[in-house]
């Protein structure tokens, strides 16, 4: 058995190191590896000096193996041993192959080791003072960093020796150092994340491409790393995938696998039935007037089935379809569908259970259920919208298809829940388990078994769908997204580690508030107590019991990067100003580099939907160019390493040439920024960093390929620099008629710059038009002449320039997006708070009310206050129901393409984006936060029940519950005191 878990269902091999260390680690008491290291490096150049020498090659491959043997020997047993507190001997690590006597190391790390382990710093917490445990654990602290400084070197310096044995050894102590830093509990100790230079992060990026991944999805790998032991178990599964698909020819910045529009297939090839068409003419009509238009299964009294077409209402309540139009199951362009991939659709969302289950449906369907089966509602939503239905597809109705097309994200959106259909997925057999949407709730569905959600996590993220851009958008604006698996569905919500994890009782509730208290704080405790007793409170249930103790662990660290790539947590807030929308279009640009999409001219609307920008203004019949354009300058604040991009660019010095016509390979730092003004964009730079440098050429004519002498720099060595201009324009308009030029130089980055034509000089004011990104290279004095010679270059001058740079704006006239919400949920904390202030004002009516008529109002029978009670509960049902209907309506309004902002719900677009100097929901919570203390200690329990009914919609669950524990805490300490 092993620590790591590993894909249940999957024909990968896992990887096994082999065991090459010809020196046995023996515990010295040392804290510094890298010394042990050199010694079982010089023992082993020993070794190899009395061997024969077989050439250049084989010294080479000797020296890999020398240091891959010595590195096992010192580093990998070193922190084995040392952690373990005994010397392990290499055979209780190592087993022999199934394919030869060979000795091999499991990359998963055996389980006793694990067991040992944790039973070793167990038995020391109990034995030792808190002194001598934390004097014992500083001692390994320093021995697990100088590992851990020792491993990171190594890895960069394999990428140049380029062997597989040295390299899976250093993944083998990657994944120990994690095992090591999980059983310490140590906030000092920093794991260590997968990295571009990383030969470990490589390796298993190549085992993914041979597993079928796609190369340009691993992109998201770079710009949000993730531990090794998770990154192990997504290499070590294929993509679920129907399709024969071959990603071997992709490369990183493009896809080469493209998914045609094409008819659907039947639910099995011997299948014959006839297409269900939509009533083309209705759905025609219902998109002509704005509207969307939202499709129902009836069937005709002859049994034939009938697609039925209504227009969605603020209180229809819908299913969004999202799915892969390569998998030929709902994508059409006829607007028709054959009628057995009608009839899985509707058996799938028959199953789709109740959120909210009413006193009525309670009663109804508490009796029939048995405890073996789930009798699920059926058709607790009957409508649903499917692009194939709902967006016209003939071609003479391009217009409505584009007006259609604008409105998806209102769609997603609006939508109750979003399924996903991805073939892959759906032939995912994860078992089933009854379960509910509630915590101890009654059984409503079937989901994955608990032992399987780490595979379903996994194959998730590897699907096709999850490589789309458009599900990008789906993802962040859907409420709710189900997976439909083989047998079960999968919520993403529930996919979260601990969502089935309950207090469960005393016990569970005690060993709850118990790991809250701070590790430090509670071992000092114990040593002040007679018995110096402690509960077993350092390793959950879960990974003392059972194998493969980390399963858990890696599953939440892939369901946050899932997350992280899916439904982003910092667009539950829309943007309200322009750094919002900046902060936004970073996040969204880093995301949509490892995804694809048919069209290109689709990017501008994906990015400005997720940076909370009107993109239903922009018509389908403009170019690619001009959505870009609106992009640009819709954002107003863009960071400036778009101009050091190599990525095919609007054109070549002009106005707006800068601007890109793809998504560039670049991660941005925020350091340096582009201010949209009436002239153009100025460069600005953040408080504390150093502004970038700008410099005037002294050649009125530079080549692609010349030697630059920059004059501000003291040493000699720096002086000088190659540069090459990077030329990726499909615009081949010449040059500005300008013999004036200038760069601007990345000062943190010396390599990357831009180049660009000045237009016109105002004072100290540089008009510039943009030519192209530069790469700079740092010349070095040590090369000999004769390869200087060989390589010729022109030579220009630099003169350093003080003044403000500023890129010139288009004159054509442009119209800048404003922000709004992207779905109503995000109106929820005003909503609240204007709904209690109208249900307070309501109450306060009543109570005049009856006093003026029944004078006493104390005097009233029980039976009339318990129907006042059920009157009040219902209406502040009804005036939720009314503002959220409102709320959609406006919301709605403001999204529509021909809408003004100055027009009717100019005073609803400005309320929505007031922000007060403190924002709205901070000053929310500190107003909960001390009323519930305020509640709590004066014994108001009717006040904290109301705060916590406030609470609980708002902000974190988390948060309320340490609440409750500092106000129990604070109680009685306060009870001894007064």
């Amino acid at each position: 058995m092993s620590c790591f878990p590993y894909p249940r269902d999957t024909d990968v091999e896992p990887i096994r190191v082999p065991l090459i260390a010809r020196t046995q680690y023996s515990i010295m008491g040392q804290t510094n590896l890298m010394d042990i290291f050199k010694r079982a490096l010089n023992a082993e150049v020993q070794k190899i000096k009395t061997a024969e020498s077989d050439g250049q090659e084989s010294i080479s491959f000797s020296l890999s193996c020398l240091l891959a043997s010595a590195i096992q020997s010192s580093v990998f047993f070193g922190i084995a041993s040392e952690a373990l507190g005994r010397n392990i001997k290499h055979e209780e690590f190592a087993s022999a192959d199934s394919d030869g006597p060979h000795l091999s190391i499991d990359l998963r790390i055996p389980e006793w080791y694990w067991r040992e382990l944790k039973a070793r710093w167990e038995e020391l917490d109990d034995s030792l003072t808190a002194a001598e445990f934390y004097a014992k654990r500083a001692q390994l602290e320093k021995t697990y960093e100088s590992a851990q400084i020792l491993v990171i070197c190594m890895d960069i310096l394999a990428n140049g020796l380029d062997n597989d044995k040295l390299t899976e050894i250093l993944l083998s102590i990657h994944m120990l150092l994690y095992l090591v830093a999980y059983v310490l509990e140590s906030k000092k100790l920093k794991l260590i994340q997968t990295t571009t230079s990383s030969a470990s992060t490589k390796l298993l990026k190549r085992r993914m491409v041979k597993n079928g991944w796609c190369e340009k999805r691993l992109n998201h790998l770079d710009a949000s790393p993730m531990f090794y032991p998770a990154l192990y178990f997504l290499s070590s599964i294929k993509p679920p995938r129907i399709n024969t698909e071959d990603h071997s020819s992709c490369s990183s910045e493009r896809c080469l696998v493209t998914s045609k529009l094409s008819r659907p297939l039947h639910r099995t090839d011997e299948c014959l039935c006839e297409d269900v068409v939509v009533p083309v003419d209705r759905v025609n009509t219902i998109v002509a007037s704005g509207g969307i238009p939202l499709v129902r299964i009836t069937r005709s009294p002859l049994g034939k089935t009938e697609l039925k077409v209504v227009p969605y209402t603020p209180s229809t309540k819908f299913i969004a379809i999202s799915h892969v139009w390569a998998d030929q199951q709902f994508g059409s362009a006829q607007n028709c569908l054959p009628k057995c991939q009608v009839g899985y659709l509707g058996e799938v969302l028959s199953s789709l259970p109740m959120d909210d289950w009413g006193l009525r449906e309670w009663v109804a369907n508490w009796w029939s259920s048995r405890s073996a089966e789930i009798a699920p509602p059926s058709r607790a939503y009957e409508y649903f919208w499917l692009d194939s239905f709902c967006i016209p597809q003939a071609v003479e109705h391009a217009d409505l298809r584009s007006k259609a097309i604008e409105s998806m994200n209102l769609i997603y959106a609006a939508a109750s829940h979003t399924f996903v259909f991805d073939k892959g997925l759906q032939a995912l057999d994860a078992g089933r388990r009854p379960a509910s949407l509630v915590h101890g709730g009654r059984p409503t569905y079937y989901s994955p078994q608990d032992e399987k959600l780490l595979d379903v996590v996994a194959y998730i993220y590897a699907s096709n769908w999850m490589g789309r851009a458009w599900t990008l958008q789906e993802g962040i604006l859907s409420g709710h997204i189900v997976f439909p698996l083989h047998g079960s569905l999968a919520y993403l919500k529930l996919l979260w580690p601990y969502h089935d994890d309950g207090i469960g009782g005393f016990a569970g509730f005690w060993e709850y508030l118990v790991t809250r208290i701070p590790k430090d704080y509670r071992r000092s405790a114990r040593d002040l107590l007679l018995g110096r007793s402690k509960p077993k409170t350092k390793v959950s249930k879960r990974l003392q019991d059972g194998p493969e103790p980390f399963r858990e662990l890696v599953r939440d660290q892939l369901y946050t990067h899932m997350k992280k790539s899916l439904h982003v947590d910092e667009y539950r807030n829309y943007a309200r100003t322009p750094a919002d929308r900046a902060a936004r279009f970073v996040k969204a640009h880093s995301l949509l580099q490892s995804r694809t999409t048919t069209q290109a001219e689709d990017i501008p609307l994906i990015l400005m939907n997720m940076s909370c920008m009107n993109a239903n203004a922009i018509s389908q019949s403009k170019t690619i160019d001009a959505r870009m354009k609106q992009l640009f300058y819709g954002l107003e604040s863009l960071p400036t390493e778009l101009l050091f991009s190599d990525c095919a660019r609007l054109g070549k010095c002009t106005v707006d040439a800068w601007i890109p016509r793809q998504i560039t390979p670049e991660s941005f730092e925020g350091k340096h920024n582009l201010k949209l003004g009436s002239a153009g964009f100025t460069f600005e730079t953040r408080k504390g960093a150093q502004a970038l440098k700008f410099y005037l050429l002294s050649s009125a004519h530079p080549s692609d390929r010349f030697r630059l002498l920059l004059p501000d720099q003291k040493d000699a060595k720096s002086l000088k620099y190659d540069v090459e201009a990077l030329q990726r324009s499909n615009d081949e308009r010449p040059a500005a008629p300008t013999s004036v030029w200038c760069i601007v130089a990345n000062n943190e980055l010396p390599e990357r710059g831009a180049r660009f034509a000045v237009n016109r000089v105002v004072g100290n004011k540089y008009f510039l038009h943009f030519d192209c990104p530069l790469r700079l290279t740092e010349i070095d004095d040590s090369k000999s002449s004769s390869d200087v010679q060989q390589d010729p270059k022109h030579e220009c001058g630099a003169v350093s320039l003080n003044g403000e740079f500023i890129i010139e704006r288009s004159y054509e006239p442009q119209i800048l997006s404003i922000s709004r919400p992207q779905n109503p949920e995000q109106y929820s904390d005003r909503l609240i708070v204007i709904g209690r202030a109208i249900y307070g004002t309501c109450g306060l009516g009543e109570r005049y009310l009856l006093r003026a008529i029944w004078g006493d109002e104390n005097s009233m029978s029980t039976l009339f206050y318990i129907f006042y009670a059920l009157y009040n509960f219902k209406k502040f049902r009804w005036i939720e129901r009314a503002l959220n209907a409102f709320v959609h309506q406006a919301w709605m309004a403001t999204y529509q393409p021909n809408w003004d902002p100055n027009g009717p719900w100019k005073w609803f677009w400005k309320l929505s984006n007031w922000e007060p100097p403190i924002p709205f929901s901070t000053l929310m919570k500190w107003w909960c936060s001390f009323t519930f203390f305020f509640y709590f200690q004066f014994n108001l329990w009717s006040g904290v029940a109301t705060v916590t009914l406030y609470w609980l919609p708002l902000f974190s669950k988390q948060e309320l519950m340490n609440m409750y524990l500092t106000a129990i805490f604070t109680k009685i300490v306060l009870s001894f005191f007064f």
